[in-house]
């Protein structure tokens, strides 16, 4: 563990130390959206899609931990491959990579119970590792990926520059990891979640006509699918992590693009015979 996490802590600055937002120019890839400690939900990505290397590249959109039992084992693969393949696999970062909110919903407990001697250091270098995510990523100038949303004055030549170390309440940074579409127009306050805010359709055409995009890919919502457009399909929302709140409640999903972008969905819903699948890669 410390192994790995702090190979990652080195080379996080080396690799991140392009702006806030990042930007690709890619042929396909593979779009995942939060995972929240389902390891079995990442291997079964993997078995249908590939693992990441240069011509199978991904993007994970934050909300790696919490709440599930295998936040740090998901870590570890993802820093890994990211080790691996600097240029082909890309974290975004999720509310949930906040060592406040770890507090709260499960992941600081996690990784104190597994690793009792190392632990206060390995969420202590995670932390720094966190804050060196970016908060966006951009596909061939045209497809936004971003965690939880904007707001009517998002402007991502702002967020390109913004000290992403330092999550202020009332930044651009709160909007992007905590926002959630709504059908009104408007933009009003995200009281349910105490950060970010609720921003309609005309939000999401300005913003998205402003910077000369088609799309905007956002995770952040468990949806019973896995996926769900809004806002006369600008808006799409992807969530990888099935069962979430019960066996059977929701499917998991994860998004395939070519150079057309229309988006390709594949779902999944982990079980008993889906282990058998992924038992190899384990």
């Amino acid at each position: 563990v410390s192994s790995v996490c702090g190979a990652a802590g080195d080379e996080t600055p080396l690799h991140l130390e392009h702006l806030s937002v990042y930007r690709v120019f890619w042929t396909t890839g593979s779009y995942q959206g939060d995972l929240h400690g389902h390891l079995e939900d990442l291997l079964l990505i993997f078995y249908k899609n590939g693992f990441p290397s240069a011509e199978t590249p991904y993007v994970f959109n934050g909300d790696f931990v919490d709440r599930g039992k295998e936040s740090i084992e998901i870590l570890l693969v993802l820093f890994a491959f990211l080790l691996l393949y600097p240029h082909d696999v890309h974290l975004n970062r999720g509310n949930h990579e906040d060592h406040i909110v770890n507090l709260r919903y499960g992941f600081t407990k996690e990784v104190l119970g597994k690793y009792q001697v190392h632990g206060k250091m390995i969420l202590k270098l995670l932390q720094k590792i966190f804050s060196w995510l970016p908060l966006a990523t951009v596909i061939d100038q045209k497809v936004l990926i971003l965690h939880g949303g904007i707001s009517d004055k998002t402007d991502l030549n702002v967020i390109a520059k913004l000290d992403r170390h330092r999550v202020r309440p009332d930044s651009m940074c709160l909007d992007v990891l905590w926002s959630d579409p709504m059908s009104q127009n408007g933009c009003v306050p995200n009281e349910v979640r105490g950060g970010g805010c609720y921003w309609g359709p005309d939000v999401t055409h300005k913003v998205l006509d402003t910077h000369k995009l088609q799309l905007l890919i956002r995770s952040h919502e468990c949806k019973q699918e896995g996926y769900e457009f809004c806002h006369n399909g600008r808006v799409l929302t992807i969530f990888s992590a099935s069962n979430y709140y019960d066996v059977g409640s929701n499917r998991g999903a994860y998004i395939r693009l070519g150079p057309d972008l229309i988006p390709h969905f594949k779902q999944f819903q982990s079980s008993r015979s889906t282990r058998e699948l992924t038992l190899r890669q384990r």
